[in-house]
């Protein structure tokens, strides 16, 4: 990887971008523990801004926080169950049935484990630029929450992180929508910006007022698998498409983010983590597969292509500095 020509290491404004995926956000976070362990330096040091969608928005939020890759990665390890508890037997299907009229799950664990890493700290204590995917289901618009890293950013700074944690996450038919007094009602982020690149590359160049060649963005996926529709001349219903509306809305929006940042920024500038699967290997909420997670993220940031280009041109010991809150970039 080199360089653009003309760009500066001094002037470059470094994004990490993380994907939503529930339980799934084991991945990134093994993938950035890895990262963080090889080469002694600290994610939220070497970053100017962090954005991340639902489980992605978790990881980022914790990290802008102070917490450390290898506490995110214990997160999912030991709270996934809490969070996600299984059901058997007769409790299996009577959930089931309940499933077509409340979600599948409640947030009050959630919450909890959430707060065992942040705590009540609002997002203005955040040591880097915050950039959180939601959805106002009152509005019925997109919504983004925002560490107050400008002058028009002030509304979050006192918003307890926890609150948007659980708004980003708020997966429809997995958990209720996140209710803030006075602010709205909130879900996933991943209905608009399941892969938030472009949420953090228009972050950079349409409001921090940065030059496209500044910018180096790692996006990290929860891994994905070839997707295919299915037979273009079957007739299909609502029973038909159901089963298949939300992997296609997440795996095209996915790929239009992607092609996007590449097209936008040069040769280099763009490097996306990802791990190829056979379809179905992981769900949401099947918490028995974490340590499979952790394991592929650990294998695929110890690559020499992944490795090397991380340490040279984002964890590289040249730290970035604090964003001072209400202030011009």
């Amino acid at each position: 990887m080199t360089l653009p020509s003309g760009a500066s290491r001094t002037q470059t404004f470094r994004i990490l971008s993380l994907d939503g995926g529930g339980i799934m956000g084991a991945f990134p976070a093994s993938v950035l523990a890895t990262f963080e362990r090889s080469t002694g330096k600290r994610i939220v040091d070497h970053f100017d801004l962090i954005t991340g969608t639902s489980t992605g928005g978790i990881i980022a939020i914790g990290l802008a926080l102070g917490a450390s890759a290898e506490e995110i990665c214990r997160f999912y390890r030991n709270e996934g169950l809490a969070i996600f508890p299984k059901r058997v037997g007769f409790r299996k299907y009577l959930g089931r049935v309940k499933n077509f009229l409340r979600p599948k799950y409640s947030n009050e664990a959630l919450r909890a484990t959430i707060q065992k890493v942040v705590g009540d700290r609002p997002l203005g204590q955040a040591k880097t630029r915050l950039v959180v995917p939601s959805y106002d289901v009152n509005t019925g618009k997109v919504y983004v929450f925002k560490t107050p890293h400008h002058t028009g950013y002030l509304n979050h700074a006192d918003l307890p992180a926890v609150d948007a944690a659980l708004a980003t996450s708020a997966a429809p038919t997995y958990f209720p929508a996140h209710t803030i007094p006075g602010r709205g009602t909130f879900v996933d982020g991943g209905l608009w910006a399941n892969c938030p690149a472009m949420v953090g590359l228009v972050e950079a160049l349409g409001f921090l007022d940065k030059a496209p060649e500044q910018v180096r963005l790692l996006s990290i996926s929860t891994t994905s698998y070839p997707y295919r529709i299915g037979n273009p001349d079957r007739p299909r219903g609502l029973i038909g498409w159901a089963p298949q509306l939300i992997d296609t809305f997440m795996f095209g929006q996915a790929q239009s983010s992607v092609n996007m940042a590449v097209c936008l920024l040069r040769r280099g500038q763009f490097h996306r983590i990802d791990y190829l699967v056979p379809p179905k290997t992981f769900q949401m909420d099947n918490v028995h597969c974490v340590e499979q997670l952790i394991g592929m993220g650990r294998q695929i940031a110890e690559l020499n292509e992944n490795m090397q280009v991380v340490s040279r041109e984002f964890l590289n010991g040249q730290t970035v500095e604090p964003f001072e809150a209400g202030g011009r970039p």
